[in-house]
């Protein structure tokens, strides 16, 4: 399966230049605000930049629209063609890290492919490996990376995301499941047990809302599929 790179800009891009605090972790400061002169600018060596840019994955962002605007002077320094576009979270400004964790997990799982969010520090490993992982599974892993702040990505650490990538591209692409509409309700929604995702509508009585079957219903739980591509639990 082919996987996301999904990159912070705070304290990976732009090295923070001190240890992340162990708790409660802060809001971060946006580099690119004219409020704050003294926060971290991008300064990644274009060496790692372009190791970076060069994993075949498709590498994302993890920030705001005005963040990523705010790159386009700086891809020299980055070593970068063009600015990657922006990760398809619902809310991009979800910035803290509980609620970043939950935006990235919902991608994850509402996409089927393998994700590794990449951030300063080792929070982000505790929240996805927390609540929001059990309440959410994904068919395809999901790997929060840790970069130490004060240093930023490095290439030890591209060449860790590199043997990760590999091991993805190894697993055998997910089979596309076309969600039937209930038989009572009419909704199409899908969901994911077990790492693999399945048609809420049971195959023998075409329902997701009763069971007509003479034995236990097959699935465990039920979600719907909205438009925008989101289930809601």
């Amino acid at each position: 399966m082919r996987s996301y790179i999904a990159v912070e800009i705070d304290g990976v891009l732009a090295p923070c230049g001190g240890p992340v605090p162990a708790a409660p972790e802060p809001e971060p400061t946006a580099w690119w605000q004219e409020t704050a002169p003294r926060a971290p600018r991008p300064d990644l060596s274009p060496a790692v930049g372009r190791a970076l840019a060069g994993l075949p994955a498709d590498l994302v962002l993890l920030c705001t629209p005005e963040q990523r605007s705010g790159l386009e002077p700086l891809l020299p320094t980055l070593g970068w063609d063009t600015v990657p576009p922006l990760a398809p979270l619902r809310d991009p400004r979800a910035t803290a890290v509980r609620s970043r964790a939950r935006e990235v997990v919902l991608w994850a799982h509402s996409h089927d492919r393998p994700v590794a969010w990449v951030r300063a520090g080792s929070h982000h490993v505790q929240e996805v490996s927390g609540t929001f992982r059990r309440l959410y599974s994904t068919v395809g892993p999901l790997l929060p990376y840790a970069v130490d702040p004060t240093t930023g990505l490095t290439h030890a650490d591209v060449q860790a995301l590199r043997a990760w990538v590999r091991e993805m591209d190894a697993l055998p692409e997910p089979a596309p499941v076309v969600p039937r509409p209930c038989r009572d309700c009419g909704e199409r929604g899908t969901s994911v047990l077990d790492g693999h995702r399945t048609d809420n509508v049971d195959e023998s009585c075409g329902s997701c809302c009763e069971c007509y079957c003479t034995g236990p219903m097959t699935t465990s739980m039920s979600g719907v599929r909205h438009d925008d591509g989101w289930d809601e639990w």
